[in-house]
Order: C-alpha cells, then sequence, then structure tokens
C-alpha cells in the first residue's frame, strides 16, 4: 500500500507542463512568389534577425507587473522570440509584396534591400495593455537610391493573464509593426 501512496503524492506535486508557442507564422507564406517563378532579375529584400533587448531574447514567456518582470514557468517560445519575430515579419511582408523576394535566408547574391528591424520595446502587461516601440531601415543595395527609416510606437489591447492571453497578444503587436513595414516598402523603386 505505501508503494502506491508515494508517486500518488509526488504526481499531485508535480507542476503542469510546460506549453510552447509560435507566433503563428505559416511555414510557407501563403501569397508569397512561389519558388518556380523568382529569378535573378526579382528584386530582394533580405530581412536581418530582429533585435530586441536582452531579457526578451529568449524562450521564457514574459509579462509586466509594473516595474517587474515575470516570467511564466509554464509558457515558452518554441525558439528565440527574435527568431519567431523575424520569421512572422518576414512571413508578412512576402504575403504582401508578391513582386519582391523576401527571405530571411543568406543569399548568394547581394540583396535589392536590406530591412534592419530593431525592436527596443515589446511589454505586455497584466492590465491588457501590449507596448511596442520599434524602428526599421530599409537599406538599398544601389548606394544612389535613398535609404528608409521609419521609427513606430504602437499599443494593443486584450486580455494578458494566461500564457495563451499574452501570447496572442505578443503577436497582435508584432502583426501591427509587420503592416507599419509593409506599408512603408510600397514606395520601394526597381
Amino acid at each position: 500500500m505505501a508503494g502506491l501512496v508515494l508517486p500518488a503524492l509526488l504526481a499531485a506535486c508535480a507542476s503542469p507542463p510546460v506549453r510552447f508557442y509560435t507566433l503563428g507564422a505559416p511555414a510557407i507564406a501563403t501569397g508569397a512568389v512561389p519558388v518556380g517563378t523568382v529569378t535573378p532579375a526579382t528584386p530582394t529584400v533580405a530581412v536581418a534577425r530582429v533585435t530586441l533587448p536582452d531579457y526578451l531574447d529568449g524562450q521564457d514567456l514574459i509579462a509586466r507587473d509594473g516595474n517587474r518582470i515575470e516570467r511564466s514557468a509554464t509558457g515558452r517560445w518554441a525558439s528565440r522570440l527574435s527568431l519567431g519575430a523575424t520569421d512572422l515579419i518576414t512571413a508578412r511582408l512576402a504575403q504582401s509584396r508578391t513582386d519582391l523576394f523576401v527571405t530571411d535566408q543568406p543569399q548568394i547574391l547581394p540583396a535589392t534591400w536590406r530591412l534592419a528591424i530593431n525592436i527596443s520595446r515589446l511589454d505586455i502587461a497584466h492590465d491588457g495593455t501590449a507596448s511596442l516601440a520599434a524602428d526599421w531601415s530599409i537599406i538599398p543595395h544601389d548606394e544612389r537610391q535613398p535609404l528608409l527609416h521609419q521609427r513606430t510606437t504602437l499599443t494593443r489591447q486584450g486580455p494578458a493573464t494566461t500564457d495563451d492571453q499574452v501570447a496572442t497578444l505578443t503577436q497582435s503587436a508584432l502583426d501591427a509593426l509587420a503592416d507599419q513595414i509593409v506599408t512603408s516598402t510600397q514606395n520601394l523603386k526597381y
């Protein structure tokens, strides 16, 4: 009988399982330029890895409570947040700009443009406010073309008391950033 009680007690004390989250970017961006139609003449946008503050750039799901940063005991990103954000923004840009070859993978030839994104703030508060501050640069390979540099600060609202809600609100903020980056590429000349 004692042999059955100990495993039951240990099971009762076990932590809930860790859940892994992605930012929802499809593995193959729907609407992106099909691989067969990319030619050496197709303008290319090379997306550099998104930079984030050090305390955010990991796998921990993080929420803010005032001045305190809380790491979730049960929620993790499936990869570093900078990689997930890069994948999401690359996919959204590829979906919207089907006239371009958008990639975050190394290429043999120089890209027509490089996209560098710096997120200086990405706070998801338990009160349901997401705050994001970012700037990005679109750097042309042709030095005669102008450099495009833009900055944004945005907020989103939604519930943020569970890991699922924190992940959803994080994606909402990053989707809004991706929308602004897509809009800023509308005047690229090639």
